[in-house]
């Protein structure tokens, strides 16, 4: 049996996967706020993570999905985005829900927001500003809010911004659920419902 290689395994990709939750009745997505205890903590993002053993980009996004919101998706999601550089590949999947739902949230979130694409709030994760950049990504995502739930979607690509984030800090965690009424970790009120 030969040792592996160290060389080989410093230039591997990395690699990771998640998903957007789209709810079919109101057309808005399922935000998470990453924990500061994660990677580019305390920004909004989508739900998702590594793959563990050799499971497929498909595999890790619905399992990071299951794991973080509870939700066990039936179904198979359509894939919307890849964000790929020489070290690092990130697939994004859809996952069209019927209705809103309040998430099982563990660690890894510390607040949660049902809004409409257009108003991701802020500040937000690099992996998701890169998607909102590309426009075929956004263009499929515009027809999935459309075709899904027949509310028009004025989403439209971002422009690049150079690593930075967006109004970094400007917003802090809460949490809505989908009837409407808001459970603040920190006791103030949320951001007026859509």
């Amino acid at each position: 049996m030969t040792a592996p290689d160290p060389a080989a395994a410093a230039t591997r990709k990395r690699t990771a996967a998640g998903c957007l939750i789209l709810a079919r009745r109101t057309g808005r997505f399922l935000f998470c706020f990453r924990s500061r205890d994660v990677p580019s903590g305390g920004t909004w993002s989508l739900w998702g993570g590594k793959p563990e053993g050799e499971e497929t980009p498909i595999q890790t996004a619905l399992r990071e999905v299951q794991e973080e919101t509870g939700l066990s998706f039936p179904g198979t999601p359509a894939h919307i985005h890849r964000l790929s550089n020489r070290s690092f590949t990130y697939d994004t999947f859809l996952l069209v829900v019927d209705d809103e739902f309040i998430p099982a949230t563990g660690k890894e979130a510390d607040g949660y927001a049902w809004l409409p694409i257009e108003e991701v709030p802020s500040p937000i994760h690099w992996g998701l500003e890169k998607l909102l950049e590309d426009s075929a990504a956004v263009s499929r995502l515009v027809k999935a809010v459309e075709n899904t739930s027949g509310r028009a979607c004025s989403l439209r690509a971002r422009k690049a911004t150079s690593g930075q984030r967006r109004n970094a800090g400007s917003e802090r965690p809460w949490r809505q659920d989908p009837s409407g009424g808001r459970n603040r970790r920190d006791g103030r009120d949320a951001p007026p419902k859509p």
